[in-house]
């Protein structure tokens, strides 16, 4: 079922892309994964968010225990903090699984979520929008996968209004329609990767709307760059973006509070303004803006692992 969930929301567990369009509509097991995971959403939506919540953590769990994906993520965590201990490992993937549950048991109470965002996700760090921001104008705000990312959208729009968020299409068809209906409450501008993506991006730059981007998994076509000491790949395409439109790169991350009456209360931080050189040298740009975006992805994994999406090949 969080497979089937994941190529419904459009970032995918396992991204088969050799697959072409036709095959993948016609293949019978996505019909099948589609209508487990919408019974799966229909009882996390009746049971009401915190329960809901709380379900979507208990099938994590088990999913933990079976899910080849267990064995990416232990790797990643292994070699990415050496330090920890096996059992200490072991922790932070449980409440990692469960986290990933969590994503699956609130997406159906988006909306939900979305009207109490005021009370529900609190920000800090608004200053620094502010300040990157005097005048108003775009920004590209920059993110990972950590707590419920989609919620994400919600503290970036309280603060600057309408922005386009980019999105992986779904491998699932049968899930992607559904998938986009629920985020249109809170995301009113999602663009698909690819080239007509790239061209909405250009386009809503042009108007003045922001974007928000999460750039931590990797890309097969993406600029070289090292995570936690390890050679990988990196989508630069929206640090590409604003320096050719000279507009502030904004970092920000959300974590679930743990002063809150619920898992389902989240507080948004937003960090200081990167701004992308643009000297002679457009890569050395590139990379020095890239490196200090990953360098904050590092700091924020350090310190709370358990919230970050580990189950993905990221080092492949």
């Amino acid at each position: 079922m969080i497979k089937a969930y994941f190529e419904g929301r459009g970032q995918d567990i396992i991204c088969n892309r050799a697959r072409g369009v036709e095959a993948v509509t016609m293949h019978p097991i996505y019909f099948i994964q589609a209508q487990i995971a919408k019974t799966f959403l229909l009882i996390y939506r009746l049971a009401g968010l915190r329960i809901g919540s709380w379900l979507g953590s208990q099938l994590g769990f088990l999913l933990g225990k079976i899910a080849r994906e267990r064995k990416i993520a232990d790797e990643n965590l292994r070699l990415a903090l050496p330090h920890l201990s096996e059992a200490e490992r072991k922790e932070v993937l449980t409440k990692c699984w469960r986290q990933l549950g969590r994503v699956v048991g609130e997406f159906p109470h988006m909306k939900k979520i979305a009207r109490e965002a005021d009370s529900r996700v609190l920000i800090e760090g608004a200053e620094h929008v502010e300040a990157a921001l005097p005048n108003g104008g775009p920004a590209i705000f920059l993110s990972g996968h950590f707590s419920n990312w989609e919620i994400m959208m919600l503290g970036i729009q309280r603060l600057v209004g309408d922005t386009g968020s980019i999105y992986r299409h779904a491998n699932n068809p049968y899930m992607e329609a559904w998938v986009i209906k629920q985020r249109s409450s809170f995301m009113p501008a999602q663009i698909k990767k690819g080239r007509s993506g790239a061209r909405t991006m250009i386009e809503l730059l042009q108007k003045k709307t922001s974007l928000a981007v999460l750039v931590d998994q990797k890309l097969g076509r993406g600029d070289p760059i090292e995570f936690f000491g390890r050679p990988t790949k990196a989508p630069s395409a929206s640090v590409k973006l604003a320096r050719r439109f000279e507009v502030p790169v904004i970092p920000t991350v959300i974590m679930r509070r743990e002063d809150a009456p619920d898992s389902t209360h989240f507080v948004q931080r937003f960090f200081p303004a990167i701004h992308v050189a643009k000297t002679d040298n457009m890569q050395a740009d590139i990379d020095a803006a890239m490196r200090q975006i990953y360098d904050l992805l590092e700091q924020w994994i350090t310190e709370k692992p358990e919230d970050w999406f580990w189950q993905h090949n990221r080092w492949k």
